[in-house]
């Protein structure tokens, strides 16, 4: 009677379904963190196509074919190829679960066969010894004390081991028929992600097939897309001009205060050096230095200057959206946005100017150390030339353009007398 407990082989099996119930445990909740990201971030993209789709439906209230319908379109593609893409995560994902819960399917159902079967091989040497006589006698029949003591605690173990296997069975078998219903669950999800993509990929079709036939259309209307295109180019060009008069004005300002400080000091003029031309012209006191240096720590997470829309024209030179071996250029980025819409400041600063642009409306220009930052297309303007602005603050509302149907301002970013691309500086949607 000195054989080995049966409690051995139960704390190995309690620590191992222990383990098993921590493993899943932790498994489950980092799925489902990565399920509520794909999710927050497909409802994000489904809001934006929403609110693409308004534009371009008022744009074709002016105009049934245009520019701007087919930029609006263009960039609705673009989301949409962001959606499926996020359905087919969601399904990879999702299949990558069902995987997992057939193979822990089998593995439980291969555990609860196995108790079972030692549970019967239990039950058949209890038959045989089912008298409580028998038990009684192994215990009297002991050599000594010790003896019949170890075979008291024997049979109390033996009988709790036991109890603990018809445990395990239960526990098994309802763990085994919640992972059978949770299988059932992810094969349905899947279906209904699967179903999700079709629909957006045929959505896509026909959008792409409606953006050959826009391009079609206004093709046929070369001339009137260069004279538009021209236009733009001079308003670009008188805007840049604008901006660079008033650095000119700047540098000659601080040259003279240079002149003046080192005068006082007892120095000629002529020792007076001039201001280089990069970004440090700009760091005239130590307070505009540190405003640029927060400026710079704030690349990728400067707010919007709109609460709500798209860039519906990026920075640099690109081709033009119709004609063909045509390039255009923006020192900005243009941002689409609802009517009535507020421009907000992205950054702390100053008002350097407000200035009045034919093509380009007004203009509010806020310095931010040796950085600046322009809102062009803006209309209903609150602040003047040396107001202080916080971030966030509200400078105006974009300008609307009743003939093209479409409210739509421009971004930019200069360092000293350097134009940049303002997109990397901004917080990601």
């Amino acid at each position: 009677m000195n054989k080995p407990i049966p409690s051995v082989f139960q704390a190995i099996t309690a620590r191992w379904i222990s383990a098993l119930v921590i493993l899943l445990l932790w498994v489950g909740t980092a799925e489902a963190q990565t399920k509520k990201q794909l999710e927050d971030q497909r409802n994000k993209l489904i809001e934006q196509i929403g609110f693409i789709k308004k534009q371009i439906e008022e744009v074709q209230k002016k105009k049934e074919t245009s520019v701007n319908q087919l930029v609006s379109l263009r960039k609705q593609i673009q989301v949409r190829e962001r959606l499926i893409e996020n359905f087919n995560n969601d399904i990879g994902l999702t299949q990558n679960q069902i995987d997992g819960l057939e193979v822990l399917i089998i593995a439980l159902e291969n555990d609860l066969a196995k108790l079972k079967t030692e549970y019967g091989k239990m039950l058949q040497v209890a038959y045989r010894n089912r008298s409580h006589y028998n038990n009684v006698i192994l215990v009297l029949s002991a050599e000594n004390f010790n003896q019949a003591l170890r075979r008291l605690r024997y049979l109390q173990q033996y009988n709790s081991f036991r109890q603990t296997q018809v445990r395990l069975i239960n526990q098994t078998q309802a763990s085994l028929n919640k992972r059978k219903a949770q299988l059932e669950q992810k094969r349905q999800e899947k279906e209904m992600l699967l179903r999700e993509e079709e629909t957006q990929k045929s959505l896509l079709s026909y959008e792409s097939e409606k953006t050959t036939q826009i391009v079609s259309k206004l093709q046929q209307n070369e001339r009137d897309l260069r004279k538009e295109l021209q236009a733009q180019e001079a308003a670009r060009v008188r805007l840049q001009r604008a901006i660079e008069d008033i650095i000119r004005r700047e540098l000659e300002e601080a040259r003279r205060q240079e002149a003046e400080r080192l005068k006082k000091q007892g120095q000629k003029p002529g020792q007076v050096s001039a201001p280089k031309t990069t970004r440090e012209e700009f760091e005239l006191t130590p307070e505009a230095k540190a405003l640029g240096a927060d400026f710079e720590a704030n690349k990728g997470k400067l707010p919007w200057p709109i609460s709500k829309g798209f860039v519906s024209e990026s920075f640099g030179e690109h081709p033009h959206p119709v004609l063909k071996n045509v390039k255009v250029r923006n020192d900005g980025i243009n941002l689409r946005t609802a009517q009535g819409a507020e421009v907000k400041a992205v950054f702390r600063g100053e008002v350097t100017a407000v200035v009045s642009i034919p093509g380009m409306q007004k203009a509010v220009i806020v310095r931010h150390g040796q950085y600046l930052t322009v809102y062009a297309h803006i209309e209903d303007v609150r602040v003047s030339k040396g107001s202080k602005i916080e971030t966030g603050q509200v400078l105006g509302t974009v300008y609307f353009d009743d003939a093209e149907n479409k409210a739509e301002m421009q971004l930019q970013v200069w360092r000293g007398t350097t134009k940049i691309d303002p997109q990397p500086w901004l917080a990601r949607r």
